[in-house]
């Protein structure tokens, strides 16, 4: 027999975990789909007192703490209350789509399986430990996978019957636990604690299993919520939003120098007018990707909007700034975009660049980059400017002029 790889055995584990905490949500699933999972949560409560009822009916030593007829009763009970909720696992399969189906069959399989605990509940004793976690669990679950509407259409019902059965236990008119012989010394019954321990656990297990499912789902929506909050679909680099968060971090801790650089991709507008939105969709893309192998790791490269990115270049100083500027200047004029004829696009980009000071807060910074790509623009496009007092003076002058 071939033993099975680590590598394999990797693959097949990822793929589990990707199913069910990433790609088929709980939560998400059809009316009746999760009413499937209640019904096999049922069914795998009923094998266990199924189980437990055979043990005893074939223990004899033990009917001495148990009411014999009524666990004979349990046997046959049991047995009917799981093919029922067996049987009504394939209509919620086949129906999952049909709307008409959706709006009765929930409370038919719902019901039964609530009917069939609190009967159950009864027999073990109302306020017993078992009835109580089973009650808690339950109610938890129902209310994270159903609409309350059918939570507490059941709820009530449930409640009501098992304080009925309560109360008639407690003025005698009914016996309390008529699974068990209750005499004097109930809590010193071996056996009891044994079954209630017995019952507790699969229902705790399983309860602990979805709770932990729904949770890691749920954990894991808010971070892809988060992930995609802060990335730019299209290209999958932060977005705005994240850089100005990098940009006030970065100037709360002004350990070191870095310099902020605004590019912006030249007559873009023509790209989408000739060319097609996908073309420039893709120009978009591999700009982004030239842009990320040009950096370091500690660096950061977002879209800032439109055809302008933006570059963040930690621990660096003007001189090293113009150098990487200037190499992806560089690349991404090498780029060779097609377009559907086959027609080269060419595609170039004006870079402007700013230093970090102590005195200058994010918007500044930004402000100052923005003026040397404007003046990197006016230059005639395809050059890195820096932004610099004498840059300033220039732009001054030929606004003043242009007026």
């Amino acid at each position: 027999m071939k033993r099975i790889s680590p590598m394999f055995r990797a693959l097949v584990k990822q793929k589990v975990a990707k199913y069910l905490f990433e790609d088929d949500v709980v939560m998400n699933w059809s009316v009746l789909k999760k009413c499937i999972l209640i019904l096999v949560l049922g069914c795998a409560v009923h094998l266990s007192w199924l189980a437990w009822d055979i043990f005893v009916l074939f223990s004899p030593e033990y009917w001495q703490f148990v009411n014999v007829d009524i666990v004979r009763s349990q046997l046959f009970l049991n047995s009917l209350f799981f093919f029922i909720l067996l049987f009504l696992i394939y209509p919620c399969y086949k129906y999952q789509n049909n709307r008409k189906v959706e709006s009765f069959l929930p409370y038919l399989a719902v019901g039964i399986f609530v009917f069939s605990l609190c009967r159950d509940a009864y027999i073990v004793g109302v306020v017993s430990p078992v009835a109580m976690i089973a009650y808690v669990c339950l109610v938890t679950v129902g209310l994270v996978l159903f609409h309350r509407k059918l939570v507490y259409s059941m709820l009530i019902p449930a409640s009501i019957f098992l304080s009925i059965c309560g109360y008639l236990c407690f003025i005698g008119q009914l016996p309390y636990s008529p699974l068990f012989n209750i005499q004097n010394k109930f809590f010193y019954n071996g056996f009891w604690l044994l079954s209630m321990f017995y019952f507790i656990v699969p229902i705790l297990a399983v309860c602990m299993m979805l709770f932990e499912i729904l949770l890691s789902q749920w954990r894991h929506r808010e971070k892809l919520i988060q992930h995609l909050s802060q990335i730019d679909p299209l290209t999958s680099l932060f977005n705005r939003r994240s850089i100005n968060q990098c940009l006030d971090k970065l100037n709360d801790a002004q350990k070191n120098d870095y310099a902020v650089v605004l590019l912006d991709l030249d007559y873009f507008k023509r790209i989408n007018d000739f060319y097609g939105h996908h073309k420039g969709d893709e120009t978009l893309i591999k700009v982004s990707d030239v842009l990320n192998q040009q950096l370091r790791e500690s660096d950061i490269v977002g879209r800032f909007g439109g055809e302008e990115f933006i570059l963040i270049l930690k621990n660096s100083s003007l001189e090293k700034a113009q150098q990487v500027a200037e190499r992806c200047r560089s690349a991404i004029q090498q780029l060779k975009i097609l377009s559907d004829e086959g027609e080269i696009i060419h595609v170039t980009a004006s870079f402007g660049i700013a230093i970090s000071k102590p005195e200058l807060r994010p918007q500044q910074l930004l402000s100052q980059a923005d003026k040397a790509l404007y003046y990197a623009k006016a230059s005639g496009r395809n050059l890195v400017k820096c932004y610099t007092i004498a840059l300033e003076s220039n732009l001054h002058a030929k606004q003043v002029k242009a007026i």
